[in-house]
């Protein structure tokens, strides 16, 4: 009996045998470097300022603003108070947090995660939907292994590639800001305030993760819903167009009806977990980290069941 294993190296055969697959390998990598690069060039032409006053003179900013506001919500007057102790802390410590260095082209690598997330859904479109327009279908049912375990085996080879795209957009934004700010930068910590009210050194590393993975979940929902509904229409170009107009209208859409309390049940409104970090706002207040994740967990496995009812039960003859 064909091994689930088999199945996924066979999948992964075909996705990295095609020249389409080290374009993207090589588009991602290009953006990137253009995105450092643009970064380089702005911080070149800025004004040279003296970092120092101008923290101390938005200090002087959020403290009367706090004096002056007593209408201000509570949310916002910890906000500048987190802020004023942050600068005061950078101010004793000679730490300038506007200059750019290693993990600032890493962090900014992030909001590249919708761009990595496109590359795959383009994959995912392809793994179902193409086996049906080249006709392989048929030869692929009739061997040992399981629909489900075919299934199974492209939605990981899938997810594989997704990763490869992941780990090459870190480490090409890590080799560009180490070009370009210095590799010493590796040892640059996170500075930030935690629950307990007090400045905490941590890691970069972690806390670049961390943003990564705030926008790997926008990644897996969106291309496991190019593969519901790959498996649905058997067209790859149908999954590519709603998966990317879900991307480009989903937030703007949520936004726009973020005054009504049920578009918190909408997959957009709660697909984007960076309203949940620190300094963001969620779309509606009563939403919470929590609560996304569950939403996001019932989306998945309706997802995941469509899919799989589609492909395992429809009648692929003719």
């Amino acid at each position: 009996m064909s091994s689930l294993s088999q199945l996924i190296r066979n999948e992964n055969m075909k996705i990295y045998f095609r020249p389409r697959t080290w374009l993207m390998v090589l588009f991602l990598v290009g953006t990137v470097a253009l995105m450092s690069g643009i970064m380089k060039w702005d911080e070149s032409r800025s004004e040279t300022a003296d970092w120092r006053a101008s923290l101390a003179q938005q200090n002087e900013k959020m403290a009367l603003d706090l004096q002056s506001s007593a209408d201000m919500d509570e949310g916002s007057r910890e906000y500048l108070q987190e802020r004023i102790t942050l600068n005061e802390y950078h101010l004793s410590q000679n730490i300038n947090p506007d200059e750019l260095t290693l993990w600032s082209y890493v962090n900014s690598s992030a909001s590249l995660i919708i761009l990595v997330t496109l590359l795959t859904v383009v994959v995912a479109a392809d793994m179902i939907a193409g086996e049906f327009t080249w006709g392989t279908i048929k030869l692929l049912l009739v061997g040992p292994a399981s629909r489900t375990k075919i299934m199974l085996g492209k939605y990981i080879s899938t997810m594989i590639f997704a990763l490869l795209l992941l780990i090459v957009c870190f480490a090409a934004a890590l080799i560009a800001g180490g070009i370009l700010a210095g590799f010493d930068g590796l040892n640059t910590p996170d500075i930030y305030m935690g629950s307990d009210g007090i400045i905490h050194e941590g890691s970069m590393f972690l806390a670049s993760i961390e943003k990564y993975g705030y926008n790997v979940v926008m990644l897996v929902m969106y291309v496991t819903m190019a593969f519901m509904i790959s498996s649905a229409f058997r067209s790859s170009s149908m999954a590519i167009a709603f998966s990317l107009l879900g991307m480009l209208v989903g937030n703007t859409l949520s936004g726009l009806l973020s005054g009504y309390s049920w578009v918190k049940y909408l997959i957009f409104s709660n697909i984007d977990l960076t309203q949940y970090m620190e300094g963001a706002t969620p779309l509606r207040p009563e939403m919470t980290l929590g609560f996304s994740i569950a939403m996001l967990a019932i989306y998945y496995v309706v997802f995941q069941f469509v899919a799989w009812l589609l492909f395992t039960k429809r009648d692929v003859a003719g």
